[in-house]
C-alpha cells in the first residue's frame, strides 16, 4: 500500500480553506477600515485637551504652535485648523476605505469662553459614521 492523500481528500481540504478565507478576509478588511477611521477622534481629542488647557490658562483659544499641537501627517485623514481663531479642527478623509468616501469631513468646534467642544460627523457617510461611535 502506498501512503499519501488522494486527489479527493486534497480537493476537500482546499475547498474548506477557501470557505474559511472567504469568511475571514472581509472581516479583516472591516477591522482595518475601523482602525483607519478611529485615528481622527484620537487626534481631535489631543487637540481638544491642549486647547482646553491653554484656554484655562489664558482665557482664549490658540493656534497649534502656541498650544503645543503638531498637526499629524496621515495617509487616511487631512487635518486643518481654521486660523486665525483656531477654534475648529477639521479632519477630511484623504482616501476612500471601507464605508468612508474620500473628501468627507468631521469637525470639532471649540468655544473658548465656555471651554466647550462640539463634535460633528454628519458630513461622513452613514456607514462611515458607525466606524466612529464615540465621537
Amino acid at each position: 500500500m502506498q501512503k499519501g492523500f488522494t486527489l479527493i481528500e486534497l480537493m476537500v481540504v482546499i475547498v474548506i480553506i477557501g470557505i474559511l478565507s472567504a469568511l475571514a478576509i472581509p472581516k479583516m478588511f472591516g477591522v482595518s477600515a475601523k482602525a483607519k477611521a478611529a485615528e481622527a477622534p484620537g487626534v481631535m481629542a489631543n487637540w481638544e485637551t491642549l486647547n482646553s488647557a491653554y484656554s484655562q490658562e489664558t482665557g482664549g483659544g490658540g493656534l497649534p504652535a502656541v498650544i503645543g499641537f503638531q498637526t499629524p501627517v496621515s495617509k487616511w485623514w487631512n487635518y486643518t485648523i481654521v486660523a486665525p481663531t483656531a477654534t475648529r479642527l477639521t479632519a477630511q478623509t484623504v482616501a476612500g476605505y471601507g464605508a468612508c468616501t474620500a473628501g468627507k469631513n468631521m469637525f470639532s468646534d471649540y468655544t473658548p469662553a465656555t471651554d466647550v467642544f462640539a463634535h460633528d460627523k454628519s458630513n461622513l457617510d452613514a456607514n462611515c459614521q458607525t466606524y466612529i461611535p464615540n465621537f
